[in-house]
C-alpha cells in the first residue's frame, strides 16, 4: 500500500487580516495593523491599543549577542534603558543628562594642612557636603574624600582647592585619585613660590574605567619647610559618568 503523507504549514500573519505585504518592483515592505503602507516603508505598524516591545535583557545577555551588526536596538534592563550597537559597541542610545555627584565645600579655618611629609590629606569633603548626586550611580560615603561608583563606565574625575592665605616660599603640591585604597593617579602636580601670603588654589581632572562597587579617594599634598594649616576658601570634588 502506498501512504502519502502532506505536511501542511500555515503562516499566520497571511491568515491574519491586520497584516500585509507588499511586493512591486521598487518596494517590498511589511505591514501591521495595516493594509497601505507609506512609499518609504519597509516595516510598518499601526495600533491604537498596544505598543511595540523591543527585545529585553540585561547587560550580560546584551554583551553576548554574537557579532551584531551596527544599529541593533535593545532595552537594557540592568540599566533600565535603551542601548544601540554602534562603531562596534554597546552605547546608551539617549541620555537626557550626564549622571554626576558634586560635593563642596566653602570657607573654613584651618581647613588646608601644609605638611613637611609626603602622607596624603583626604579631602575634607564626605556625604555631608553632597550638592548633587544620582543615587543610581554614586555613593558619597562617611568617610572624607570617598565616593562609591554604582555603575561600570568611564568617568571624569575633578578635583580642587584654594586657600586665602598660602605662606611664601617653595611648596609642591599634588592632587590624587586613589582607587579602592591601592592604585593612585594624579589629578595635577607641581610647584608654587608665591614672594608674601596671597591666595593660591589648584585644580584638575582626570578619566578613568571604573566597575561597579569601586571606591574611590581624593587626596591631596602640600609639602613646606614647616607643618602648618590655612583656611580654606573652597574644597570641590566632581565625578560624572560619560
Amino acid at each position: 500500500m502506498l501512504c502519502r503523507i502532506f505536511t501542511v504549514f500555515l503562516i499566520p500573519f497571511f491568515l491574519n487580516p491586520l497584516f500585509s505585504q507588499e511586493t512591486e518592483e521598487n518596494q517590498v515592505g511589511v505591514g501591521i495593523g495595516t493594509s497601505t503602507l507609506a512609499p518609504g516603508s519597509a516595516f510598518q505598524i499601526e495600533s491604537t491599543t498596544g505598543a511595540m516591545v523591543q527585545p529585553r535583557m540585561t547587560s550580560s545577555e546584551m554583551n553576548a549577542i554574537p557579532t551584531p551588526l551596527d544599529g541593533a536596538f535593545i532595552f537594557n534592563t540592568t540599566e533600565n534603558a535603551w542601548y544601540i550597537h554602534k562603531e562596534g559597541s554597546w552605547q546608551t542610545f539617549v541620555r537626557v543628562q550626564t549622571p554626576s555627584i558634586i560635593l563642596n565645600r566653602g570657607q573654613t579655618n584651618n581647613a588646608i594642612i601644609i605638611t613637611d611629609t609626603t602622607n596624603i590629606t583626604p579631602f575634607p569633603l564626605n556625604q555631608d557636603n553632597t550638592l548633587v548626586s544620582d543615587i543610581d550611580f554614586y555613593e558619597a560615603t562617611e568617610n572624607n574624600g570617598e565616593i562609591r561608583i554604582l555603575r561600570s563606565g568611564t568617568y571624569l574625575i575633578s578635583a580642587g582647592f584654594s586657600t586665602t592665605n598660602l605662606p611664601p616660599g617653595s611648596l609642591t603640591y599634588r592632587l590624587e585619585v586613589s582607587l579602592n585604597n591601592t592604585t593612585s593617579s594624579i589629578i595635577t602636580n607641581g610647584e608654587v613660590n608665591l614672594p608674601g601670603s596671597d591666595y593660591w588654589g589648584t585644580s584638575g581632572n582626570i578619566l578613568l574605567i571604573l566597575q561597579t562597587n569601586d571606591l574611590i579617594n581624593i587626596g591631596y599634598i602640600l609639602k613646606g619647610a614647616s607643618a602648618s594649616t590655612r583656611t580654606a576658601a573652597f574644597f570641590n570634588i566632581g565625578v560624572s559618568k560619560l
